[in-house]
């Protein structure tokens, strides 16, 4: 049996903000240091996007959208977010959603920050 640690965390319902069927929207994790960082994690532990059935697929939709409107209620707006889908170090299909704030570096600077050691002060 493979240990997984985001299948561990759906199971013990840690920072979750909303689910759908077949996906979670969990919040990150404090030492991540970066106000409105999210995740979108597949329930089923699948490693691949060409793993995921239609229905999975149709439901990433709703789930994404309630992603993107949990930035929009942020006391400070980000002026971009990024989405990363690597899962590579874990492996099950989850996304990266990093908001990027005015005065904070562009681009793949800023993700490298974000999926790396992380931010050194919160925003």
């Amino acid at each position: 049996m493979i240990t997984c640690p985001i299948c561990d965390s759906q199971k013990e319902k840690i920072n979750i903000i909303r689910e759908t069927k077949h996906w979670v929207l969990r919040e990150a994790p404090s030492d991540k240091s970066l106000s409105g960082y999210l995740y979108l994690e597949s329930k089923r532990h699948v490693e691949s996007w060409t793993s995921l059935t239609k229905e999975e697929c149709s439901d990433y939709g709703e789930i994404l959208y309630s992603a993107l409107e949990s930035g929009s209620t942020l006391e400070v707006k980000p002026e971009k977010i990024y989405f990363a889908a690597i899962a590579e170090k874990v492996p099950h299909l989850h996304v990266h959603l990093v908001p990027r704030y005015e005065g904070q570096e562009k681009g793949i600077p800023h993700l490298e920050k974000a999926l790396g050691p992380g931010f050194s002060k919160p925003l």
